[in-house]
């Protein structure tokens, strides 16, 4: 049997007093105190690793702040700024700690120049810096006074890359009571980029006038772990000479070079320790199109407990999308008899954003250049059906953007590079206009809610590129991690479009081999394939959100009329009865608010939960006791 059909969405019933004391707001959501008291049950039986899985909607943000807020110290790790920030506009109480680039250096300010501290005077110039945490106290240096206010705070926010390197490196930061990833399913990226090491060709060559040439990449990638040992020593001398040449001569234009050699010699150093603890575990690779040599670890297991985890007694790992938590716990090597594993359901009726399969064509390697034409046609006839909407194209590669924006016919769609990407995506959110945004990344970390978002096309299937060296090589020793990264992108994506509970959106495949995927796939959840909606499912969604935009623009005899006529067509979906009951409450006909609720309970007594709120106000009013459901 697989394993994924045994992880079962949670039914914890018991609320701890402590979930309640130090819950953040007034209302929770449904189940919130639930998981929270679970997850500290979890801890007290022993349990250093817990992963949740909660859908979007769940409130992940605020069980994460309820459990900091119970235990003595904590470190909450996010991947995007945009994360980051919203922690600390919800809770006041926790402090965000920054790297240097944020701030500029006061002594550099002296001396009228404008530096960022990543390039200050105490890295440049290696100098103890008056202002910092060792001669000051509290430090008047902006980078070391926030540092120093989060070394003596409770609740510690920081990115992935900050954190990594201070508790590895810098050793200022020390194990806490509690790590929260938030974001989870990315740690092994992460985790990934950071033990990495990059040398730019032209930066080889601009540095310390060394030519990469091409027969030494080929001996390099045709090469054992101690062939790269001795090029990386090699460069890494050439880095302390030039450094020794220029880090005592006073010229503001060679801040950053100093800097950025300090940081590579660093960088080395750091690499040489990290590839001799697991020397097999790596690839070296050039990236032709930027001309980057690349030395990269294959997979990360015997490093992330050691580098991360062992810096805190329990660890908290928090996604929407875990899928597998057996395969996710051992590609990160946690032992599997330290795991307790949470699952609970997003409280969206994910119906308002089914999937869309039409007529599409096979968008393989083989099939891509004969049949990409064909794709135009379709993709132009769904933007015109949405032609006062936003949307986006997921085109998973670079290459696909590319192609489309060429072809496809309509003055919508904006695209971004690799270095404007940000700039792109906020003026798609701000323009008044219906644009479509073309991408190859806006998978994940985006969060684009109602207008901003009313359909989504998925160009192709977003499997890993077997392009490079690492993923090739990881599949080669690991068949499920490549479906599973699959499955975790699809899914993800699909996220981007409904982002709160009266939200909708549609999300069109253009590849066909996407439905076959999906149901086939043993990691996509069944919930998920169930979105991929016959003809009828998406006319009723249609027709439901119709009738929910007569609610809103509170047409409420239109409503009444639009819903009556669905049930008398016998469509049998809670939403129906449930949005006729609130337009018969708005228009105060309570009667035949209650008379339409038990019409749909009668057949279907399990979907109790969606009119309990109703009930309980007909309740409140005299019309109804709810004890009579007993």
């Amino acid at each position: 049997m697989n394993k994924l059909m045994d992880w079962q969405y949670s039914d914890y019933s018991k609320i701890d007093p402590a979930a309640l004391k130090h819950f953040p707001f007034d209302n929770p959501r449904d189940a919130q105190l639930e998981t929270i008291s679970e997850i500290i049950d979890a801890i007290n039986q022993g349990f250093k690793y817990i992963i949740l899985e909660a859908g979007t909607g769940t409130g992940k943000s605020a069980i994460a702040a309820t459990l900091a807020n119970i235990y003595d110290s904590s470190y909450i790790l996010t991947i995007t700024k945009q994360l980051q920030d919203q922690y600390l506009k919800d809770f006041e109480d926790f402090t965000l700690v920054k790297g240097r680039s944020n701030f500029k250096c006061k002594s550099y300010l002296e001396d009228n120049v404008l530096q960022s501290c990543d390039e200050g005077k105490c890295i440049v110039e290696g100098h103890m810096c008056k202002y910092s945490m060792k001669n000051e106290n509290p430090p008047t240096c902006p980078y070391y006074r926030q540092k120093c206010i989060a070394l003596n705070s409770k609740s510690v926010i920081a990115n992935y890359h900050y954190m990594f390197l201070e508790l590895n490196y810098v050793k200022d930061f020390t194990k806490r009571d509690l790590l929260i990833c938030d974001e989870a399913h990315n740690l092994e990226s992460m985790l990934m980029t950071q033990l990495k090491l990059e040398f730019s060709k032209k930066e080889l060559k601009e540095y310390i006038k060394y030519d990469l040439t091409y027969d030494e990449i080929y001996d390099l990638n045709n090469g054992s772990y101690s062939d790269w040992i001795h090029f990386i020593e090699e460069i890494k001398s050439k880095y302390i000479k030039e450094l020794s040449k220029i880090e005592n001569v006073s010229k503001v234009e060679l801040l950053q070079k100093i800097s950025s050699l300090k940081q590579k010699i660093n960088d080395c150093n750091r690499f040489i320790t990290n590839i001799n603890f697991d020397p097999h575990s790596w690839i070296v690779d050039f990236d032709e199109e930027f001309e980057i040599l690349e030395f990269k670890p294959i997979k990360i297991e015997n490093y992330a407990v050691n580098s991360l985890f062992d810096y805190a007694d329990v660890c908290l790992f928090m996604s929407a999308t875990i899928l597998d938590y057996n395969l996710f716990a051992k590609w990160l090597g946690i032992p599997a008899d330290e795991i307790y594993a949470i699952r609970r359901k997003t409280p969206f009726d994910n119906r308002r954003n089914p999937i869309i399969v039409p007529s599409g064509y096979n968008l393989s390697r083989f099939n891509i250049k004969v049949n990409a034409p064909k794709t135009i046609g379709l993709i132009e006839k769904i933007l015109n059906d949405h032609k006062g909407e936003k949307g986006i194209i997921h085109t998973v590669s670079g290459q696909c953007m590319s192609y489309l924006m060429d072809n496809v016919n309509d003055n919508r769609l904006i695209a971004h590079n690799n270095k404007n990407r940000s700039e792109v995506l906020e003026e798609f959110r701000q323009s008044p206009n219906p644009l479509v945004l073309v991408s190859p990344s806006m998978d994940e970390g985006v969060d684009l809610p109602g207008d901003e978002c009313r359909f989504q096309i998925v160009y192709k299937i977003p499997y890993p590129d077997l392009g490079s060296k690492q993923v090739k090589a990881r599949m080669q020793i690991d068949s499920d991690w490549y479906d599973y990264k699959t499955s975790l992108r699809l899914v993800q994506t699909h996220g981007r479009g409904m982002r709160y509970e009266d939200d909708f959106c549609k999300t069109y495949f253009i590849d066909n081999r996407l439905k076959n995927y999906v149901l086939s796939s043993k990691f996509i959840p069944q919930d998920f394939k169930n979105l991929i909606s016959p003809h009828d499912n998406v006319k009723t969604n249609m027709l439901i959100v119709e009738g929910e935009n007569y609610l809103k623009g509170n047409d409420l005899e239109k409503a009444i009329m639009h819903f009556k006529k669905m049930i008398y067509d016998d469509v049998d979906d809670y939403r129906v009865y449930l949005n006729l009951s609130r337009a018969y409450h708005e228009t105060s006909l309570y009667e035949e608010e209650l008379q339409v609720i038990f019409q749909y309970l009668s057949n279907h007594p399990t979907d109790f939960k969606h009119f309990k709120k109703s009930l309980e106000m007909l309740e409140a009013m005299g019309y109804f006791d709810l004890a009579q459901m007993d």
